[in-house]
């Protein structure tokens, strides 16, 4: 009996290791796609800002 016991416990744990290395490897990819959603957001924002930048016509200094 010592010996199937041993094996379940060796067997229980080898599975816990993977299961939390998997959902270690999923909270990483999560947190870097949250990232890159936010890179990808200021990206467009200033890709926005340039275009609107670019049509307005130049302002020309007030005369003192």
């Amino acid at each position: 009996m010592g010996a199937n016991e041993y094996l379940l416990e060796f067997m229980v744990r080898e599975r816990l290791e993977i299961e939390r290395r998997w959902a270690r490897d999923a909270a990483l990819a999560e947190h870097v796609a949250g990232g890159a959603r936010w890179r990808s957001t200021l990206g467009h924002a200033l890709i926005r800002l340039g275009r609107a930048l670019a049509s307005e016509p130049a302002r020309r200094p007030r005369p003192a």
